[in-house]
């Protein structure tokens, strides 16, 4: 094992678990900002010794991201609403720093199988451990449960919050399917288990497609089979509908509920090019508690008020209506339909198709009642996906050479 390598499995170690470790130690909480800006550096010094360069596509997702920053300015500028330099300049890094961490992923990745290796016998353990703590914690309260639903505890792990079980369950499941070792399909099957165990419609649901996924699509297909598309995009449409319906619908006295009438409202106000960044449901307004909260009394409801704004980010498409405007709005929709694009393209190159629409419908599905690209789930996702896609590359290569 290299220095290099060695550096990278602790780096994506700390991803996975940030969850845990931004409890004890807040500061850590910005730790995927940090990783977002050292790969841009690093995309930055690549570019200079010409040791890397983009595609046609990277240079288009690169100019639309570079139009949302602009847009997002003007409307800081327009709107008055925040003027703080500090945090507009960390909320535009919170906001681009999926895109940034994909250009570096694309761009400058080596050879990634050792440490894809080295996480699928990792994710084995992780597995099973969540297996036996999921089993023991339905019959002995053992600290891993987030409320009952249907009768069953809703499994969270160490985490606070069964999506982060989730993400470290489908990045383990994305290891292991690329390293394709002796009886990989049993820890598949705990991944999607732990992901139903979560309770939450989405992950079920994005359980049931990766089932129709792993049957349809074999590996090294070159395209994806009509029912896994049409039942994919139907439970993607019907998840997503019910997920607004319950959580943005009129009649909604949900937090996500407020977050998006109050969205709507303030898209409308200013139109068109929103109120700007570090304004509405973005990270950094927990902090610095936007005025627009006050402006339309989000501060008295329960998980959006400045002592207990455990809800304020739990959005997606409220920060991009609040924030960007309608301009705003048709970009973010443009970068969301070239990322599903790629990932596809990547997922044939790379003889990984099941991985690639694992993470197109993770993508999708979040986007319905999550942070989505701007959460660090996306990120450690995006991590693993990518790297588990390049590692089959990698071997292919070796192979052929």
């Amino acid at each position: 094992m290299t220095c290099i390598e060695l550096l990278a499995l602790i780096a994506f170690n700390l991803l996975l678990f940030q969850p845990i470790i931004e409890i004890i130690l807040p500061p850590f909480s910005y730790y995927d900002e940090i990783l977002a800006v050292s790969s841009l550096l690093s995309l930055f010094f690549s570019m200079a010794m010409r040791k890397s360069r983009f595609t046609r596509e990277m240079k288009i997702a690169l100019c639309l991201l570079f139009a949302i920053v602009v847009i997002g300015l003007f409307g800081n500028f327009l709107s008055g609403i925040v003027s703080d330099t500090f945090f507009i300049l960390v909320d535009i890094l919170a906001c681009s720093k999926f895109f940034i961490i994909y250009f570096a992923l694309k761009s400058i990745l080596g050879n990634t199988s050792y440490f894809v290796s080295y996480m699928a016998r990792e994710s084995k353990v992780l597995l099973v451990l969540m297996l036996a703590c999921l089993v023991i914690n339905q019959f002995v309260d053992i600290g891993m449960t987030y409320e009952m639903r249907y009768g069953l505890k809703a499994f969270q792990f160490v985490f606070i919050h069964p999506t982060h079980m989730v993400t470290l369950s489908l990045a383990c499941m994305a290891f292991i399917y690329s390293d394709a070792s002796n009886g990989w399909k049993k820890y598949i099957g705990i991944a999607l288990v732990l992901m139903a165990m979560s309770l939450r419609s989405r992950w079920v649901a994005l359980a049931l497609v990766i089932v129709l996924i792993i049957i349809f699509v074999k590996k090294g297909s070159t395209r994806a089979p009509f029912v896994v598309i049409g039942v994919g995009s139907v439970s993607a449409f019907l998840v997503g509908q019910a997920q607004m319906s319950v959580y943005y619908g009129s009649a909604s006295e949900s937090a996500r509920g407020h977050l998006m009438t109050t969205a709507l409202s303030v898209f409308q106000n200013f139109f068109p090019l929103g109120a700007g960044f570090a304004s509405f449901g973005s990270g950094v307004t927990k902090t610095i508690y936007s005025p627009l909260y006050y402006q339309y009394g989000l501060q008295n409801v329960y998980g959006l008020a400045p002592n207990n704004p455990s809800y304020l980010t739990d959005t997606f498409w409220p920060v991009v209506l609040a924030q960007f405007g309608f301009l705003g709005l048709i970009i973010w929709l443009l970068l969301l339909i070239m990322l599903v694009v790629d990932f596809y393209r990547l997922g044939i190159a790379s003889g990984m198709l099941v991985l690639s629409l694992t993470m197109i419908a993770a993508i999708l599905i979040s986007t319905t009642a999550s942070g989505s690209i701007f959460s660090m789930q996306m990120i450690t996702l995006l991590v693993a996906f990518m790297t588990a896609m390049k590692a089959n590359i990698d071997r292919e290569a070796c192979e052929r050479a």
